[in-house]
Parts: C-alpha cells; sequence; structure tokens
C-alpha cells in the first residue's frame, strides 16, 4: 500500500537546511517516496521499530554518503506518525540529521 506523506512546514524547512549537496537532498526526498510512503505494515508495526508501543510513531533511519560533499556520510532518523495510516496518510513528526 502506498501513503501520502505529509511533511510540515518545519520539517520541510529542516530538510532543506541540511549540509547536503543538491543531489544528496534529491536522494533524501527520493527515500521519502520510495521507503517511507511505500512502507509495508510489518516493518511499520514490528515493535522494533516503535519507540514507544503505546504510540503512533514508527521509526526509519537513512544512512547516504554525500560524493558530491567530499564523501561524508549522514545518518537521517525519521519519526513518522502513523495515526492515519487506515486512511493512507502518514506524516512525518520529526527528522534528525548527524553527520558521520
Amino acid at each position: 500500500m502506498a501513503y501520502s506523506v505529509h511533511i510540515s512546514d518545519r520539517e520541510r524547512a529542516y530538510l532543506e537546511s541540511l549540509p547536503l549537496s543538491a543531489e544528496a537532498k534529491q536522494n533524501v526526498e527520493d527515500f521519502i517516496v520510495y521507503a517511507i510512503a511505500r512502507v509495508d505494515d510489518a516493518f511499520r508495526n514490528d515493535p522494533a521499530n516503535r519507540p514507544k508501543s503505546d504510540a503512533p510513531y514508527f521509526q526509519v533511519e537513512f544512512f547516504l554518503l554525500d560524493a558530491l560533499d567530499g564523501y561524508r556520510y549522514h545518518k537521517l532518523t525519521f519519526v513518522v506518525n502513523d495515526e492515519h495510516a487506515a486512511v493512507s496518510v502518514l506524516s512525518l513528526a520529526f527528522v534528525d540529521h548527524q553527520a558521520l
């Protein structure tokens, strides 16, 4: 099942401000479209991916190498609210970036 992923203005601004090349930022957008929007229910509901079992959030991590920025590695952690998954909507609740 494909979901629509809502990204708040705050999280969109954060994603746009990341210290990544334009190509790496496109890879992040592709990850949102191809991994988060197409997440399967088994992954989404796996307790290992849910920071709090009683909350409507799952977590997914994305690692990337930014070849156009000195071959630096980056880790992005996405916390996704899935309380509206029944109507095919996920929302990015929080995004964290770490340069590795």
